[in-house]
């Protein structure tokens, strides 16, 4: 589901683009959460002939009780797909910035041994939290992107989740993982089957730059529209 964007953030991330049309995203770790479960929600066909929708012989069941789920958080970048980590109870503060610590600096520094490491993440509470923003400034190593609020077409992390849950879709097994542990174990081996191919990721990191120059393409509309929806005109 898409957050709704007000003025203040359409200019936000129109400045954003701007600013960015022309940086080199090669050394910017992308990240972000997201959730699976036991339930193959793709799409599902059912043929029936005309009228007999109600008919049971023609209809798909679909069971809810018994799901489970896992949260997982994960980052990409222009060498490759990084380590998946599983999320285990909620996620505050102190729970992300051990995440940032020690599963995607140790990580990061396997494919990037050398440099600074930019990081991207969005501005949830749990990311602009106090503990995270004083772990971050005491990371001279690390360099925080100020990334637009509400965004998430614009991060290519995106791309490799749903990537990931197609991939799940058309393995689903026989048997639907019984607990979180089968499905964490599922998640985790088509992570690592998708982020097996380095070009993948690195076809979504330079799309990035696709996407801050489409931005600024359209930002004379984006500002036409904000000036037409301004109560405040003359």
């Amino acid at each position: 589901m898409k957050e709704l964007l007000t003025d203040e953030h359409k200019l936000y991330c129109l400045a954003f683009a701007e600013s960015n049309v022309d940086r080199k995203w090669d050394r910017v770790m992308f990240t972000h959460e997201s959730t699976f479960t036991s339930a193959n929600d793709g799409p599902v066909l059912v043929y029936r002939p005309q009228g007999e929708r109600y008919n049971p012989q023609y209809m798909f069941t679909c069971k809810h009780s018994g799901r489970v789920s896992v949260h997982c958080w994960g980052w990409i970048s222009n060498e490759g797909a990084g380590v998946l980590h599983c999320i285990e109870g909620p996620l505050d503060g102190l729970p992300y910035q051990h995440i940032l610590q020690n599963v995607m600096v140790p990580s990061v520094w396997m494919l990037y041994p050398d440099g600074v490491i930019h990081l991207q993440q969005d501005h949830s509470s749990i990311h602009d939290s106090r503990v995270v923003q004083e772990w971050l400034l005491w990371q001279a190593d690390v360099e925080l992107l100020d990334w637009p609020p509400r965004v998430l077409d614009m991060n290519p992390i995106e791309n490799m989740w749903s990537e990931v849950k197609r991939t799940m879709q058309k393995t689903w097994p026989v048997l639907p993982p019984r607990n979180s542990n089968e499905l964490w174990a599922l998640v985790s081996d088509t992570w690592d089957e998708v982020a097996s191919s380095t070009r993948y990721s690195r076809s979504l990191i330079e799309s990035t730059a696709r996407r801050m120059k489409s931005m600024v393409d359209e930002e004379g509309l984006l500002k036409r529209s904000i000036s037409e929806n301004n109560p405040f005109k003359s």
